[in-house]
């Protein structure tokens, strides 16, 4: 019963690692070429295509005219790893060459690759990405991070540690590989032609108007983003989304004085601050097992403590600490770091330091080393959220917003496949409208899969976590998310 509340617990929490903020990409546009490079598209198209029954194929005949054409200039909101994913998905399996991003970041935060933590590559979301950019992404994907071996779980001083073997090499014949997640953006990032980013633009959308069969992305009612419309925008504007509200509530644009409460409105807090980094340091090999990640949950599971190699030259780690109830009568809680200013990174680090020291535990002393290592300005935080439901669509009724990545399914950190399913969302995006014969249909039908899929894993992930939690015999859903494949 031990040993399967503590597999649980892995479960339940180590994707805590996982998340982050910034890049450096080979290269970006300044602020002040940005709206004039957003109206200027380019064409090139570059080209792979690979065989899919994912949607219907058209017949030869049809094939002239169909979804990719009716897709011909595309604006996806978000350069974030689902919106770099997705564009790179659309050029080079879609066939489609005007196709700009948007990133809200200033420059200089979207050129800092010290900020943010790492990202966990399951074996579906290497498909993923080997789909979209061929065996070359993959080898820069395997050479830049680290191939994961198992997880160790520091149970107490006096008893030896649980050592949890990574199967999926052997279950698929693809590692586990963690990478940090400013160098997953740049290689993303340097697929792209140089101008197709625009940064420190897009963040004011609150709303579109149609134009003919083409949308016109709005920052007020009366004041459009850009001068030209889209046939085809894909929000992949993060969990806080503009187009996941108008798409819910079928409405063109965001309540007025409401948009920074609107585009939270669906989302559920989880109770847990997550706080994460990675440093330029390796663990010990002599002190700890080479590709292993290790972890510790202090006793009633208020705080959980995770740290593991990142890179060759670099390890991670995160800690995720739950509210505390003010009163055991009341629904107060008390949510960590909420008394100090959370922009103050210097406070955080020296607020998490002293919540970990005072447990006076030495099995946490392992993260505590690395965080004293750690630059302030490096450190990320983030709340545990996910959306209240996914779905019905993630297609506006007229069918010119699409989303993808957390704007489409922002599910809690304890699922541990948010990066992972943003991939599956691009690869699956561009089969759907380079194979459908029309727009509407493809998007439809990327729809329909991409929801059944969310909602399935968060079931077989609840059951698990449910039976697991009274030592009942459970299914590894690992196994069943690293089965997808485009095909």
């Amino acid at each position: 019963r031990k040993m399967k509340f503590y597999q649980s617990a892995v479960v339940l929490l180590l994707s805590a690692i996982t998340g982050a903020t910034a890049f450096v990409p080979r290269s970006v546009l300044s602020n002040t070429q940005n709206v004039a490079a957003v109206r200027s598209f380019t064409s090139t198209n570059p080209a792979f295509v690979k065989a899919s029954s994912l949607c219907s194929k058209s017949t030869e005949e049809e094939q002239k005219m169909n979804a990719s054409d009716e897709a011909n200039t595309t604006l996806v909101v978000g350069g974030g790893l689902a919106g770099l994913a997705t564009a790179l998905a659309l050029r080079n399996i879609a066939g489609l060459s005007e196709v700009r991003i948007v990133e809200a970041s200033t420059d200089e935060s979207f050129n800092n690759i010290q900020e943010g933590a790492g990202v966990q590559l399951g074996p579906n979301g290497l498909r993923a990405l080997r789909f979209i950019g061929g065996e070359a992404l993959l080898s820069k994907i395997m050479e830049n991070g680290v191939e994961l071996k198992g997880t160790v779980i520091v149970i107490s001083s006096k008893m030896d540690p649980m050592v949890i073997p990574d199967t999926a090499e052997a279950d698929t014949g693809l590692s586990q590989v963690f990478i940090p997640w400013g160098v997953m953006r740049s290689l993303l990032a340097e697929q792209l032609p140089s101008d197709s980013i625009s940064t420190g633009v897009g963040g004011d959308i609150t709303g579109y108007q149609p134009v003919e069969s083409t949308i016109q992305p709005m920052i007020t009612p009366d004041e459009p983003f850009l001068p030209q419309s889209f046939d085809l925008v894909v929000g992949a504007d993060g969990a806080a989304s503009t187009f996941r509200h108008l798409i819910q509530n079928d409405a063109t644009f965001l309540p007025p004085n409401e948009a920074q409460a609107a585009r939270r409105s669906d989302l559920k807090d989880g109770g847990r601050m997550n706080i994460k980094a990675v440093v330029p340091k390796k663990m010990d090999e002599a002190s700890f097992k080479p590709g292993h990640s290790y972890a510790h949950f202090a006793a009633g599971g208020g705080v959980a403590c995770f740290a593991g190699p990142a890179s060759a030259d670099s390890t991670y780690w995160a800690i995720s600490i739950a509210d505390e109830k003010k009163d055991e009568e009341t629904e107060d809680v008390f949510e960590f770091l909420s008394d100090i200013d959370m922009n103050d990174n210097k406070a955080v680090k020296q607020t998490l330091l002293s919540k970990l020291k005072g447990l006076e535990l030495e099995e946490c002393q392992f993260v505590i080393d690395l965080i004293e290592s750690t630059e302030s300005e490096c450190i990320y935080l983030q709340r545990s959220i996910e959306a209240e439901s996914i779905g019905p669509s993630l297609v506006s009724k007229d069918n010119n917003i699409v989303l993808v990545g957390d704007a489409a399914h922002c599910m809690s950190n304890s699922y541990g496949q948010s990066s992972n399913f943003a991939f599956e969302d691009a690869a699956s995006l561009a089969v759907c409208i380079r194979d459908g014969k029309d727009l509407g249909s493809a998007l439809e039908t990327f729809s329909e899969s991409r929801v059944a899929r969310c909602i399935e894993m968060q079931t077989r992930s609840a059951e698990r976590a449910a039976k697991a939690m009274k030592g009942e015999q459970v299914e590894d859903v690992s196994k069943w998310i690293f089965e997808w494949d485009i095909q």
